[in-house]
C-alpha cells in the first residue's frame, strides 16, 4: 500500500529493489553492507 509512512515505496517494491540492488531503494546502495554468511537463509 502506498502513501503510508514510507511515502511512495511499497513493501513489494522495496523487496524487489532489495533483490536487484541489495537495498530497499537504489539510492541506498552505498549505505548498506553485504550480508555475512551467517545472515543468509
Amino acid at each position: 500500500m502506498r502513501g503510508g509512512p514510507n511515502g511512495d515505496l511499497s513493501l513489494t517494491h522495496a523487496r524487489l529493489n532489495f533483490a536487484v540492488y541489495g537495498a530497499s531503494h537504489p539510492r541506498y546502495q552505498d549505505m548498506v553492507r553485504a550480508a555475512r554468511p551467517d545472515e543468509r537463509p
